[in-house]
């Protein structure tokens, strides 16, 4: 039997492949299949219908505003296992104080480093 059997995801990888409708079960901790109308056999069921499933993490706090303009990998993420980031207007703060970062992110980034 499964510990867990997730139904009706919308199922994307990671590998930038066609993402998939369909359930994903796990055993022993770990995903044992993935398949279109895989059978109940789950101590626990989730209905995914209408949501997605992905490994790793979405970071919801990034400086990725800034960072990416000198590095495009935004390293460490992508090795800790994000795959998602949630990138807005963040303040940077200066020596005069709270500042727009969105124009000037990767010059002022730079400036401050030297």
């Amino acid at each position: 039997m499964d510990e867990l059997l997730i139904r009706g995801a919308l199922l994307l990888d990671g590998s930038g492949a066609e993402p998939l409708a369909g359930d994903l079960a796990v055993r022993d901790g770990r995903i044992r299949s993935i398949g279109a109308a895989l059978p109940i056999d789950a101590r626990r069921v989730i209905d995914a219908d209408g949501l997605a499933l992905m490994p790793g993490i979405i970071d919801s706090h990034t400086h990725f505003d800034a960072q990416i303009s000198w590095d495009p990998t935004v390293r460490p993420s992508p090795a800790i296992g994000v795959h998602g980031v949630w990138v807005n207007g963040v303040k940077v703060a200066d020596a005069k104080g709270m500042i727009d970062a969105a124009p000037l992110a990767g010059e002022l980034m730079t400036e401050f480093s030297t």
